[in-house]
C-alpha cells in the first residue's frame, strides 16, 4: 500500500483538484484507491458528489475518542466508483485539535487509522488542510510520500518552504521520513512567468518534481459543480490528459524513483534551502523594483506567519517522550 499526502500551506493551489483527479485516474487503471479528505472544508467530499451535512459519520469520528469505541475508516466509507472509495470529512473535523488536547499519541491517530484497514487498497491519498495544524501533522506521519502543487506564484513557494520544515521536524523528533515530490499545476505555457517559475522550481525540487504538469484549464474548475472528477466529466479536456499522465508516471516510478532512507532528509534540507534562496533573490528585486509609493507592499510581503516549527511543537514530542 502507498500512502501519499497532497498538501501545500497555501490555498487555491490545485491541492484537492489532484487528490481528486489523481485518486480517479488510478482507479481507471485498476488500482484499488482511497482518498481520505482531512480538510474541514471538505472540498474533496463536496467536489465527488457527497453532502457533508448528509453524513452520520466521517473521518472526524474515525479520529476522536468515542464512548461507544473506536471507528474504522472501513466504517464511513463511500463508495464513489470501481476501485474508488472516498473516507469524507465535514466542518466537526476543525474540532479534532480540541478534542485531542493533550491525548497520547494524537499525532499517530491516522496512521493507526491506515494501518488498521482490512481493504487492499493499492493507493491510500490524503487530501491535507492548507494550514499548519494537528491534520496536517497526522496526514504527514501517515504517508511516506507527499505531493506539493505548486502553481505559478511566489506565494506557493513559501507555501513549500513551510511544509519542508514540517516535514524536517517530523523526521527529528519521530525519526520519520516523507518524501517530498513537487507537482506543477496551472501552467499556462504561454507566459513567460511560467517558464520562469517552472525552470526555478525543477532548479529546486531537481528530480523530485513531476515530470507531468497540470495546465491550466477551465474543465477542471467546472468538475466541482458536477460533482465528478475530470476523467468522468471531459475526457477530452487537456486536464483530463495531464492528470492521465501524472498518473502513469506515479505508477511507473514506483520502483525506480524509490530514494534510499538516508537520502530522503537530505533531499528535504535541499528543497528548503534552495527555496529558501530563490524566495530571498526575489524578495532583493522586488524591494529594487519597488516605487516609494509600493512600500507597503514590500513591507507585506516581509511579513510571515508564525515559524511551523514553533506551531507544530505542540503536537510533536521528542522521540523518547513517546
Amino acid at each position: 500500500m502507498r500512502i501519499i499526502a497532497v498538501a501545500n500551506q497555501k490555498g487555491g493551489c490545485g491541492k484537492t483538484t489532484t487528490a481528486i483527479s489523481l485518486s480517479s485516474s488510478l482507479a481507471l487503471r485498476g488500482k484499488k484507491v482511497l482518498l481520505i479528505d482531512l480538510d474541514p472544508q471538505a472540498h474533496a467530499t463536496i467536489g465527488l458528489n457527497v453532502s457533508p451535512s448528509d453524513l452520520e459519520k466521517s473521518v472526524y469520528h474515525v479520529l476522536t475518542p468515542s464512548e461507544n469505541g473506536a471507528l474504522g475508516i472501513e466504517d464511513v466509507v463511500q463508495y464513489v466508483k470501481e476501485n474508488f472509495d472516498l473516507a469524507p470529512s465535514s466542518v466537526i473535523l476543525s474540532a479534532l485539535e480540541q478534542d485531542l488536547a493533550g491525548a497520547q499519541g494524537r499525532e499517530d491517530k491516522l496512521l493507526d487509522a491506515v494501518r488498521a484497514l482490512q481493504v487492499p487498497y493499492d493507493y491510500v491519498l490524503i487530501d491535507c488542510p492548507p494550514s499548519v495544524g494537528l491534520l496536517c501533522i497526522n496526514a504527514l506521519r501517515a504517508s511516506d510520500e507527499v505531493i506539493i502543487p505548486i502553481d505559478m506564484s511566489l506565494f506557493s513557494l513559501r507555501g513549500v518552504a513551510k511544509l519542508v520544515e514540517i516535514i524536517l521536524l517530523i523526521k527529528e523528533r519521530l525519526g520519520h521520513e516523507i518524501r517530498p515530490r513537487a507537482l506543477i499545476t496551472m501552467y499556462d505555457f504561454r507566459t513567460r512567468y511560467s517558464k520562469q517559475v517552472l525552470q526555478k522550481v525543477k532548479e529546486t525540487f531537481g528530480s523530485n518534481v513531476f515530470e507531468s504538469a497540470i495546465r491550466y484549464n477551465i474543465r477542471l474548475r467546472e468538475t466541482v459543480d458536477h460533482g465528478l472528477p475530470i476523467g468522468d466529466y471531459d475526457k477530452h479536456a487537456i486536464g483530463y490528459k495531464d492528470y492521465e499522465n501524472l498518473a502513469e508516471e506515479l505508477i511507473r516510478g514506483q520502483a525506480e524513483d524509490a530514494l534510499p532512507e538516508a537520502q530522503v532528509a537530505q533531499t528535504a534540507h535541499d528543497i528548503l534551502q534552495n527555496t529558501e534562496d530563490y524566495m530571498d533573490s526575489v524578495k532583493q528585486a522586488l524591494e529594487e523594483d519597488l516605487s516609494a509609493d509600493d512600500s507597503s507592499a514590500a513591507t507585506a510581503y516581509q511579513c510571515s506567519p508564525s515559524s511551523p516549527e514553533a506551531i507544530a511543537e505542540g503536537f510533536i514530542k521528542d522521540g523518547d517522550e513517546n
